[in-house]
């Protein structure tokens, strides 16, 4: 199947967005001369922009009333495509899907709202009844005629280290992500964590990385210890997982930037299910997803975190 324009459309989430993208990677790998558009919410819209896979980029404008949605209607009509991702299955990407000129319109057999009669081809799910967003996305690799089976890591474009921390670019840290959204996802053990790191691991370097500031009080004053948390950009905050020797992070969707990135990562899961949306591949080795059934997280103690770290920086 020769296939040279193609529209992948995923609004949202972060995590899902994240998913996503590694689908078309992977479509990339197969497809390397295809020019590939991606529709996304605005909120979002700066990571895929910096995907080195995503030729061109669709706004869809949450708050842009239907004038914005009838602008961008008429932005996908514009181009003809030999086939169309419904990634998204609602009933408003239903709507894109309708708008687009292809003869290949692929949608999800669990749609909502209706928008899978606006799909030709209807992909199969896993037979796992909980199976991983990314396993549920493989499948729109077969009716393109290739495996669902991921490619390569995730490319993104973003600024030099040295512009960001100067330090670390001799010293490539261990990123810690201490935020989620909702402190019931939150591990409470980061400040303890970061101690034992920099005590056990001589000359190492820890980052802690958010979208809001974290204070980290005692620690400010600890050799090769930086808190970037409520200062760096989103393309700021990839540099720093670009360069990581390992992350530990909560279920939020910078995790998600570090596994499409390939980086060692542990992921801690508490009310969430590891199955349905840990750090993926789930079985390669340098992915490590821990789940708690316990409301303080005692079964998942500092010492276990560290264990998993080390072994992780001897792969």
């Amino acid at each position: 199947m020769e296939l040279n324009n193609i529209l992948i459309i995923r609004l949202s989430s972060l995590g899902n967005v994240l998913h996503a993208l590694m689908i078309n990677q992977t479509i990339r790998d197969h497809f390397p001369d295809a020019e590939i558009d991606f529709v996304v919410r605005d909120q979002f819209a700066p990571i895929v922009e910096m995907c080195n896979a995503v030729d061109n980029l669709i706004l869809f404008e949450r708050k842009g009333g239907l004038f914005g949605f009838n602008r961008l209607l008429k932005e996908i009509r514009k181009k003809r495509y030999d086939a169309v991702l419904d990634i998204q299955a609602q009933f408003r990407t239903g709507l894109m899907v309708a708008t687009a000129r292809s003869p290949l319109k692929l949608g999800r057999k669990d749609a909502r709202e209706g928008s899978g009669f606006f799909c030709n081809t209807i992909i199969e799910l896993p037979t796992n009844p909980n199976p991983h967003q990314v396993d549920t996305f493989l499948q729109f690799l077969p009716p393109l005629g290739k495996p669902a089976k991921l490619g390569s890591p995730v490319s993104f474009e973003s600024p030099d280290l040295n512009s960001i921390e100067p330090e670390l670019v001799s010293n490539p840290p261990i990123v810690l992500l201490p935020h989620s959204r909702g402190k019931e996802k939150e591990w409470p053990h980061f400040r303890q964590l970061t101690h034992e790191i920099l005590k056990q691991f001589s000359g190492q370097s820890v980052v802690w990385d958010s979208h809001i500031p974290i204070p980290s009080k005692e620690l400010d004053s600890e050799a090769n210890f930086f808190n970037t948390s409520g200062k760096t950009s989103i393309p700021e905050m990839i540099s720093l997982l670009k360069s990581a020797k390992a992350v530990v992070a909560n279920d939020t969707g910078p995790m998600h930037i570090a596994a499409a990135l390939a980086k060692p990562t542990i992921a801690l899961f508490g009310p969430t299910c590891f199955e349905k949306y840990g750090a993926y591949p789930l079985h390669n080795p340098r992915n490590v997803n821990l789940q708690s059934s316990q409301s303080d997280w005692c079964d998942i103690p500092t010492n276990r975190v560290l264990n998993e770290i080390q072994k992780l920086l001897e792969l």
